[in-house]
């Protein structure tokens, strides 16, 4: 395709009922080119690939090789011909009118567009979704929370060190391209610059770290252009039934690395949201070659001690190899922060689950 404005990059894996429905969707709701970079057991089918129009608005591509989610996605971004793209989930969706916020940003030269930071304004549960507070009340439901329309600059470098300050705890303000809008042109710098655009085992936030350094123009936007969802096979539906605990090398999602993975050993060595988060931000944060911008290493130890009590053995290790270079008065000091950052950052989330639903 000549000229797309916008891609629509799915890297898939072993979700194809979500996927499909998920591109019959796009293919009636916007005009954009959807890519797929499918690493699924089994490709999908000839008579679902006709039912598409396979190669013309929809690039599909199966990967019979085992990928890790990182070279999946950056296969991905390879086959992508628009000024803009997006990359989203097989079980997410983009919201109305994105081409409008691409037009847009075009006019502007906006390098990068955020929707949301630390809640979701949209996003939709799949049914068989199980919630540890609400059972199965989240399942097959959109919530809408409100939102404005508004549009302001980002401040990319505290963008960069606020995500850094809080562990785990998501791409706060961050660019993106996993549920944010990058232009060709910015994609281009960061590989130029940095010879790949996804990298640790984390995508999402290992892309968003240097897509925020590089950006030249970012803005936020408080609209739903982008609906994360969440399915019972996906990371945010292990979440909600806390079901995303286990041993580092006992997942799929990390052997798919193979041996040659090499883990920092300042995070502790387990599986879980934060620690593989805090993995792929220091990688990122690594190759700024910045020294002030660093995973909040004390607050990190915090927070896996109370939310993955199991996990002690693997935090103390980890904490004690962070000593080595640093004083025992900087972890208490740090810690002492991270504590009343924590107890924030959880009034915010009860707040806003018990207090202000969508």
């Amino acid at each position: 395709m000549e000229n797309t404005l916008l891609s629509v990059v799915i890297p898939s894996c072993n979700r194809q009922k979500y996927l499909i429905s998920i591109v019959h969707t796009l293919l009636r709701e916007t005009e954009a080119e959807i890519v797929v970079s499918d690493n699924s057991d089994q490709p999908l089918s000839l008579d679902v690939l006709r039912d598409f129009g396979a190669g013309s608005r929809v690039v599909y591509v199966h990967h019979s090789e085992r990928l890790s989610v990182v070279e999946n996605f950056e296969r991905a971004a390879r086959l992508a011909t628009g000024d803009y793209m997006i990359f989203i989930g097989d079980d997410d969706c983009v919201g109305p009118d994105i081409e409008e916020i691409v037009r847009w940003a075009q006019r502007q030269k906006i390098d990068a567009v955020v929707s949301y930071s630390d809640r979701f304004i949209a996003n939709y549960f799949w049914p068989g979704v199980v919630s540890k507070y609400f059972g199965d009340g989240y399942a097959g439901r959109m919530f809408v929370a409100p939102f404005t329309g508004a549009a302001w600059p980002l401040d990319t470098r505290q963008a960069i060190i606020a995500a850094a300050n809080r562990p785990g705890s998501g791409l706060g303000s961050m660019a993106r391209a996993y549920h944010g809008l990058v232009s060709r042109e910015l994609v281009g710098r960061v590989i130029d610059k940095y010879g790949r655009l996804f990298g640790g085992v984390s995508p999402d936030i290992f892309s968003a770290t240097l897509l925020t350094h590089e950006a030249h123009k970012a803005y936020v936007v408080d609209f739903p252009f982008v609906i994360p969802g969440a399915s019972p096979s996906s990371t945010a539906g292990e979440g909600a039934a806390r079901q995303d605990i286990d041993g580092l090398k006992k997942r799929e999602h990390i052997t798919r690395f193979g041996d040659g993975l090499q883990w920092d050993q300042r995070v502790p060595e387990f599986y879980s949201s934060v620690t593989v988060w805090s993995y792929s931000h220091q990688q990122a944060l690594d190759l700024l070659g910045d020294k002030a911008l660093v995973v909040n290493f004390p607050r990190l130890y915090l927070k896996c001690l109370l939310q993955y009590r199991a996990h002690r053995t693997e935090v103390r290790v980890a904490c004690q190899h962070w000593l080595q270079s640093r004083s025992v008065a900087e972890l208490l000091w740090g810690g002492a922060r991270g504590f009343c950052g924590e107890l924030k950052l959880q009034v915010k989330r009860v707040w806003f689950r018990f207090v202000t639903p969508p």
